[in-house]
């Protein structure tokens, strides 16, 4: 396997304290929202969850996708994974690591390539 790119990104959870519904639907996928509107800590899953958005966003090789299209995936004590939702990324795989406090959040994604793809 070949890195493609890396991203990163980090976001203050305070600015997901009290987004709109509006701005949340724009932003986030329904499945995302239900995991993160049903959590005890709703601002710093959405907050993580946009930094994931965010760093995936950096890191691959193409330009202009929505924010939509990346969607953070996995149940509740399952470890996070990225899908991406374009037919330019189909032979991609990403790499995630997300970590957040009380008032940060921050996302690291490696994109890979299969040598032959």
């Amino acid at each position: 396997m070949q890195i493609v790119n890396i991203g990163t990104d980090i976001e203050e959870v305070l600015r997901f304290e009290n987004l709109e519904i509006k701005t949340l639907h724009r932003l986030f996928t329904e499945k995302e929202l239900a995991y993160c509107l049903n959590s005890k800590n709703k601002a710093q899953h959405l907050a993580v969850r946009f930094a994931a958005k965010e760093a995936v966003f950096k890191a691959l090789p193409f330009e202009e996708i929505a924010l939509k299209k990346i969607e953070v995936v996995g149940k509740q004590g399952q470890k996070p994974q990225i899908a991406v939702y374009d037919e330019r990324a189909k032979n991609l795989i990403f790499k995630l690591s997300l970590s957040h406090t009380k008032n940060n959040a921050v996302a690291f994604v490696v994109v890979l390539k299969e040598d032959n793809a």
